[in-house]
């Protein structure tokens, strides 16, 4: 894209004489934004320019973002556009991207779920992101605090690229608590907006953003969704442009997963694993994925003979983390992991007095 196609995209990107709905039936009819600009100026009876031109200056903050290497201006009539992302009912008309292209290229999950996560919430978010990362799924979120948080950073510790979709332009940080996640991200992995530079976290922007979320994606999953949750938005969005949802199940009487069960009541998919993930959303596993599937089981062959030594020495009434500390002969960094996974898999529960009581 030249520079005088780019000047026509962010000049389109920032005209408020048109709605997102008119600019997409303009680009429908004229195929571009350079021809959109050019039959209005040559026909403006028709009406295509009926309000103040934009200058140069109110564009200069989108150009001079796009001066660096890693940061790019991808317009739906590119095909770097994501495929996926194009055939929503409403995809955005471009895109601000920062980091590595090549990711849209690869497939996608998007996981998102609560702000405030339990730690077992946030032990599932990140095994499963862990999971697919190894497996070569991109891991999508919005980078929000708590789930979308935990997915991204679980794809990073892999080594895996991961995409954040912003509810802002791509030069604010929001939450800022995630700042040195967002420079991680965009140099491993992407980070895309579809608004321009400057423009701030408006709350009206979030439910636009989480549309891209599931719009890139394969499928959805959801962990820990309330029954008051954002989370149900983007729920209902993937539902609306044909994306696999999926919910993980959690406990029956905690008003934490009250949204995530009443999903599944009305026929979202139940997961607890990448493997189930994968069998929703149809990929088959490639030579390589196989072979580092084969090594997990293996990993977690190994891991369920340690889990299975470790709960005989909890009872079916209280067990304390003393009691346990001290018979493993563990540290309690080590103790409390297992006693998280064992919790995890419904092994055991925690008593009302704090210790620890087996179920199976």
């Amino acid at each position: 894209m030249n520079s005088h196609e780019m000047y026509d995209w962010v000049r389109l990107i920032r005209d408020r004489q048109w709605t997102d709905l008119e600019k997409h039936k303009l680009i429908a009819r004229f195929g571009s934004a350079k021809n959109i600009y050019a039959q209005s100026e040559s026909q403006s009876a028709n009406k295509l320019a009926s309000t103040k031109r934009l200058d140069s200056a109110d564009l200069e903050p989108d150009f001079r973002w796009l001066e660096a290497d890693d940061q790019f201006l991808i317009p739906i009539d590119s095909p770097l556009y994501p495929q996926h992302l194009r055939e929503i009912y409403d995809p955005p008309i471009a895109l601000f991207a920062k980091g590595q292209l090549s990711v849209l290229s690869e497939p996608k999950i998007a996981i998102v779920g609560s702000r405030r996560p339990t730690p077992i919430g946030k032990k599932v978010a990140e095994v499963i992101s862990r999971d697919l990362s190894q497996l070569g799924i991109v891991v999508t979120s919005g980078m929000a605090l708590g789930i979308d948080g935990v997915a991204h950073h679980s794809a990073l510790l892999s080594k895996s690229p991961t995409i954040a979709v912003m509810g802002c332009g791509l030069d604010i940080v929001y939450p800022q608590r995630n700042r040195d996640l967002a420079k991680r991200i965009s140099e491993l992995g992407l980070a895309l907006s579809e608004y321009p530079i400057g423009v701030p976290p408006r709350k009206q922007n979030f439910p636009k953003r989480n549309r891209i979320v599931s719009g890139l994606s394969l499928g959805v999953v959801i962990i820990e969704a309330a029954e008051r949750s954002g989370t149900l938005i983007t729920a209902r969005l993937a539902c609306e442009q044909n994306r696999e949802l999926m919910v993980v199940p959690g406990v029956a009487i905690s008003p934490q997963y009250a949204g995530s069960h009443g999903l599944i009541q009305n026929g979202a998919n139940l997961v607890c694993n990448s493997t189930d993930i994968l069998r929703c959303v149809g990929l088959e596993l490639g030579t390589s994925i196989e072979k580092s599937t084969q090594a997990n089981i293996e990993q977690y062959e190994e891991a369920e003979d340690t889990q299975i030594a470790f709960l005989r020495l909890i009872g079916h009434e209280s067990t304390s983390l003393n009691t346990i500390i001290s018979e493993s002969g563990l540290t309690s960094a080590k103790v409390s992991s297992m006693l998280l996974m064992l919790e995890l898999d419904g092994a055991i529960a925690v008593a009302q007095d704090g210790g620890y009581v087996r179920l199976s």
